[in-house]
């Protein structure tokens, strides 16, 4: 049996600025677990991004929509479920995103200073791995890292 040290649970409802929302009420979590700074910037940055691309993506923007958070400690990892029940990914398209490589902005070349793309490489550097489940409607990202070396 695995066990799980603590453990956070929140429902939002999806907008431009949720992510945010997430971000803060999160954060104040792993600090009172004992998370290290680093650890604490580094896996906010990938929370933000996942909660943009549900509403961005799974939902086209649409307010109102759930978007559900779980965070927990298991064996000293952090654990990070991000749901939404919108439009989910294909398991190519997931295979492409996270193995997609960063192609640095040419300011002579305009077809490279889109930034679409390249939240899952950030993610995928910051975090120690990455799944991606799809059941029925409900499509959940899960992001694991370790918290001590």
């Amino acid at each position: 049996m695995e066990t799980v040290d603590y453990r956070f649970t929140k429902q939002y409802q999806s907008s431009l600025e949720v992510s945010r929302d997430v971000a803060e009420d999160v954060k104040s979590f792993w600090l009172d677990v004992g998370l290290k700074e680093e650890v604490i910037e580094q896996i906010e940055l990938c929370l933000v991004e996942l909660v943009n691309n549900a509403y961005e993506h799974a939902y086209q923007s649409t307010e109102g929509e759930p978007i559900e958070l779980i965070s927990y400690i298991k064996e000293n990892e952090l654990v990070i479920e991000i749901t939404d029940y919108g439009q989910s990914m294909t398991d190519d398209e997931f295979e492409k995103a996270i193995n997609n490589t960063f192609i640095e902005p040419d300011p002579e070349d305009p077809e490279t200073w889109t930034t679409s793309g390249r939240g899952f490489i950030i993610v995928v550097q910051l975090t120690d791995n990455l799944e991606y489940e799809k059941s029925g409607k409900k499509n959940t990202f899960k992001l694991y890292k370790k918290t001590e070396a």
